[in-house]
C-alpha cells in the first residue's frame, strides 16, 4: 500500500463519518494530506514502542495528527458543499 493509501485507511478509521467521502477523494492537495497523516502516524506507532520517548514529542505529533483530521475534514465539507 502506498503511503498516501495508508494515510486515507488511518483516516477512515479515525473519521467514520467521513469514510464514504474519504473513499472518493482524490488529487493533489488530498494525497499530500494523507502521506502527512501516514508519517505522523507511524512516527507515533514508533515512539510509543521506544522505552525513553518524550511525552512532549508524542503530544505535539498527535497533535499534528488532529490538525490533519480538521484539515481533510474541512477540504470535505467545502468539496460536498460546491456540488
Amino acid at each position: 500500500m502506498s503511503l498516501a493509501g495508508s494515510g486515507k485507511a488511518r483516516l477512515a478509521l479515525a473519521l467514520p463519518r467521513y469514510r464514504t467521502s474519504l473513499r472518493l477523494a482524490g488529487g493533489r492537495e488530498f494525497m499530500e494530506l494523507f502521506e502527512q497523516y501516514a508519517l505522523a502516524s507511524l512516527a507515533i506507532e514508533a515512539m510509543q514502542r521506544e522505552t525513553h520517548c518524550s511525552g512532549e514529542m508524542l503530544s505535539r505529533f498527535r497533535e499534528l495528527c488532529l490538525d490533519i483530521q480538521a484539515d481533510v475534514v474541512q477540504l470535505l465539507d467545502r468539496r460536498l458543499m460546491n456540488y
